[in-house]
């Protein structure tokens, strides 16, 4: 037999507005700091894919040497 379905407590807050409607409630100064922090993580990923990659290069290069 399956428990009863509980119900919302008459002083629980609503859940937090969805994330489309957050976005559209922010400034235009807000939105733009925003897009500069996420142009930040992107320059961060890229960088950090390409040090990657890199390292990787270099160790198979001198895996290949010392055989």
């Amino acid at each position: 037999m399956s428990a009863p379905t509980p119900t919302p407590d008459a002083g629980a807050q609503e859940p937090a507005a969805p994330r489309t409607r957050r976005w559209a409630t922010l400034t235009p100064e807000a939105l733009r700091d925003e897009i500069d922090a996420n142009r930040r993580s992107e320059r961060w990923v890229v960088v950090a894919s390409a040090s990657g990659a890199a390292v990787t290069a270099v160790a198979v290069v001198l895996q290949a040497v010392t055989r």
